[in-house]
């Protein structure tokens, strides 16, 4: 759908921000969104908490947070007008995608928004949204999807982390088949960096070498659960 990407890559190049999941009264009731490979959809709920402004919002699901890539699930409704003081439920559905089985898979459901007139401007009296020149707003979460019989779950993947000295820093490895999302990990109270998206999330039988000079003290770190509520955890090094 041409007019789909397009506007998502315009809405992208507008935006100056990190990624968000609520910004100027436009947002997601989810920071984070589990499809189960036995459910036939899954619903999530967008937002407008402005009362005098509504939104012309498209939404989809993608591969990569660029939104260039578009992934094996169909969103209804695609493109919407999100209503002042409103909110509105979007339905996603699989379409019949060979995914891996033994390991989860991770997209990004993103939902764009572009402030909308209440009136037609002078000269066009049809209905209908009439965008302004505004500024659009971008929300993006992940969207992991879960095979059914995976071994053990996701809490206990968050607990069960590997940690080990490495050549340059803290070796961190998940044995589980579940993605890992860090809040934060520090060594001895020293707060390691989580700036890129290998260090912010393990991949299922993945590992990451944080960098890092002094190995001594308790590891602790937080993980995001399912419900996007914060885990918190602590292991002496071996």
């Amino acid at each position: 759908m041409p007019s789909f990407v397009s506007l998502f890559s315009v809405l992208i190049a507008l935006l100056a921000t990190p990624v968000l999941v609520q910004a100027s009264g436009f947002g997601i009731n989810a920071t984070r969104l589990i499809y189960p490979q036995e459910a036939r959809s899954i619903s999530v709920t967008l937002r407008n908490t402005l009362t005098t402004a509504p939104y012309l919002v498209q939404v989809g699901v993608s591969c990569a947070q660029s939104g260039h890539v578009t992934a094996p699930f169909l969103v209804t409704p695609p493109l919407f007008r999100l209503e002042p003081g409103s909110v509105n439920q979007v339905r996603i559905a699989m379409q019949g995608a060979r995914l891996p089985a033994d390991r989860e898979s991770v997209f990004y459901f993103q939902a764009s928004a572009i402030p909308a007139s209440t009136a037609p401007t002078s000269g066009n009296q049809g209905g209908g949204v009439h965008g302004t020149a505004q500024f659009g707003v971008g929300n993006i979460i992940k969207l992991f999807y879960r095979p059914a019989d995976l071994p053990s779950s996701s809490t206990a993947a968050q607990q069960d982390l590997q940690f080990s000295r490495a050549q340059g820093g803290l070796q961190v490895s998940n044995p589980s088949p579940y993605f890992v999302s860090f809040a934060s990990i520090s060594v001895g109270g020293k707060k390691l960096r989580l700036d890129t998206s290998e260090a912010l999330m393990l991949m299922p039988f993945g590992s990451h070498t944080y960098p890092v000079t002094a190995l001594r003290g308790p590891v602790k770190w937080q993980t995001i659960n399912d419900e996007g509520g914060i885990n918190a955890f602590s292991r002496e090094l071996p």
